[in-house]
């Protein structure tokens, strides 16, 4: 490599870094935990690193994690390395591989199709919605999608190289990764892309220079040895953990978040906005490209329709399953942007393009409108409030809260969107695709950059962090137990086991304390020998009708009678 292009290969970085650490690293440890989720995979950090057992940790001492260990390993690796764990440890695997996942994705597209090609690669996914909500969670879905972004584009390799069977080890060493990261989907996934792209190229004799028993036998070693020494450990209770989560919750009627099978259409369009304006124009520019046999182009279009195709099968569907198809959706923009920057494409896709520049123009009108309009008047929001339900008009209030506190920040991002809508139409007149990317990008991460900062208010907001800290002091060395339900981000900042209670204790572990979502506590008839020490700000986020959460003290061993016995 000359000295001028590592130059640009430099600046290239440093540009993608610019984005990647102020949108995925800042604060990213500020925001507590307020959902189910992240506290759910923190616990799993927290007893690795409390007990020691990295095979089969139990959440909480008793429940069985339900994803692999991948992340909570690299999670662990990071809170030991600092002798802590927090937000910050816990989400670090999340933002560093997104972060490495766009330098791949920059490196894929520049070797593929030129260096302005992998640029446009990495603007587009590193300023992408989905993408940035899966960077700073502490959550599996990032890991696993690194790791799948690392099997797809080492089979691409692979495949442009004839094959081998060094290769195909590396390849299984992947997959099984991805499999550690969350069940065989990690394995099942990349294959079937695989499967599909030779069978579209009419090269399935390619398997034999695949050399598929030297990528299954690694690919086994890898995930295979772990699910053996999980089933030592958790026996017949690990297998219905592994054959529910993978199998009757994702196929059957007890799928969570149940949905129709074109449902990810739309959130495609929406968490890829405003690059989706332009997803009409790079269809049009793959259907009329006389080079489609490419096999760079072509792998990448099996690679996205595989990934949109299987998750839209299953029942259970959540906007963060088809993560691993955007970086091949970036991919295609960027060969798609190659293409305009050549001035090699067609009058279809061009005339679709300068339309999504238009519409990308004006969606930042209407965005920065809004904005404005919500700024003078607060109360504007609340006309969409009947075509909620009550949880979501809980949570938009506290936003509409937030931009009335806040009200110069959302007047400058009102006023940057509505210049960009101006620079943008401008630029699209004059087919000035560079300046269009540029705008896009800036105004893409500024508007993340601020819905960021409110969600760390919005968490401060539902998170039980503050109330467990308080009830903390007040229990001291006492036992503490959850009435009924109980609540992952608690049992996380409480730093220490909180069971259910199950039947009353005796005497000598009298007084105690038990945790009360405030709708059972009023339907406790029997309050005698109980008194409620403190209660938290707000409610539930995630079930409302909960309500907040108490702290209560039990004064007397047979207070609540019988109420005890009849709990599930």
């Amino acid at each position: 490599m000359t000295g001028s292009k590592l130059r640009f290969w430099l600046c290239d970085v440093t540009l993608i870094l610019s984005i990647c650490l102020p949108l995925f690293f800042w604060r990213v440890g500020a925001t507590p935990f307020y959902d189910k989720q992240e506290a759910r995979e923190a616990l799993v950090v927290w007893e690795i690193n409390h007990t020691g057992n990295w095979i089969l940790p139990l959440r909480n001492g008793d429940e069985i994690p339900a994803k692999p260990p991948l992340f909570h390993w690299l999670g662990a690796l990071v809170s030991k390395s600092i002798n802590r764990v927090d937000e910050l440890t816990t989400r670090f695997p999340s933002a560093l591989l997104a972060t490495l996942g766009v330098l791949l994705t920059y490196l894929a597209g520049a070797t593929l199709w030129g260096r302005s090609a992998g640029l446009v690669s990495a603007l587009v996914l590193s300023s992408s919605h989905e993408w940035l909500q899966a960077a700073v969670a502490a959550r599996v879905d990032m890991t696993l999608t690194f790791v799948m972004l690392c099997a797809f584009l080492f089979f691409l390799y692979l495949y442009r190289t004839g094959g081998g069977r060094k290769k195909a080890l590396i390849l299984g060493l992947l997959l099984g990764l991805a499999t550690l990261a969350k069940g065989p989907l990690g394995f099942v996934v990349p294959c079937l892309t695989v499967l599909v792209f030779l069978w579209a190229r009419r090269d399935l004799p390619f398997l034999k220079k695949l050399h598929p028993l030297a990528v299954i036998s690694a690919w086994f070693i890898v995930a295979g040895s772990w699910y053996a020494l999980a089933l030592w450990q958790g026996g017949k209770n690990f297998l219905l953990i592994v054959i529910r989560e993978n199998f009757s919750t994702v196929l059957g009627q007890e799928a969570g978040h149940p949905h129709l099978f074109y449902w990810y259409i739309p959130v495609l369009f929406q968490n890829m906005a405003p690059w989706s304006f332009f997803l009409l124009s790079i269809g049009a520019f793959i259907y009329y490209r006389h080079r489609m046999a490419e096999e760079a182009v072509l792998y990448i279009v099996v690679w996205f329709g595989t990934v949109f195709i299987f998750f839209s099968a299953f029942t259970q569907k959540r906007t963060v399953y088809i993560a691993p198809l955007y970086p091949a959706l970036a991919l295609l923009i960027g060969a798609w942007w190659q293409n305009l920057k050549d001035e090699s494409l067609s009058s279809p896709p061009l005339f679709l393009a300068r339309l999504a520049g238009y519409l990308n123009a004006v969606l930042f009108f209407l965005f920065s409108g809004m904005l404005f309009f919500q700024v003078i008047n607060p109360d504007l929001i609340k006309h969409i409030y009947p075509f909620l339900r009550p949880k979501d008009q809980a949570q938009l209030q506290v936003v509409a809260n937030l931009f009335t506190e806040h009200r110069l920040a959302v007047l400058f991002w009102s006023v940057l969107c509505g210049l960009g809508g101006i620079f943008l139409m401008l630029a699209v007149r004059k087919s000035a695709w560079g300046p269009i990317i540029g705008c896009t990008t800036a105004l893409n991460v500024a508007s993340l950059f601020f819905v960021q900062n409110f969600n760390l208010y919005v968490a401060r907001e539902y998170s039980f962090k503050s109330f467990t800290e308080h009830a903390l002091r007040v229990v001291d060395d006492a036992p503490l137990f959850f009435y009924r339900s109980g609540d992952y981000g608690v049992i996380f900042y409480a730093h220490r086991h909180i069971p259910q209670y199950r039947q009353p204790l005796g005497g000598k572990e009298i007084p105690f304390y038990l945790l009360f979502w405030e709708n059972e506590w009023k339907d406790t008839l029997d309050k005698e020998g109980l008194s409620l020490e403190y209660a938290s700000e707000s409610a539930d986020r995630q079930i409302p009708e909960r309500g907040r959460l108490l702290l209560v003290r039990v004064k007397k061993a047979e207070a609540l009678g019988n109420n005890f016995e009849s709990d599930p």
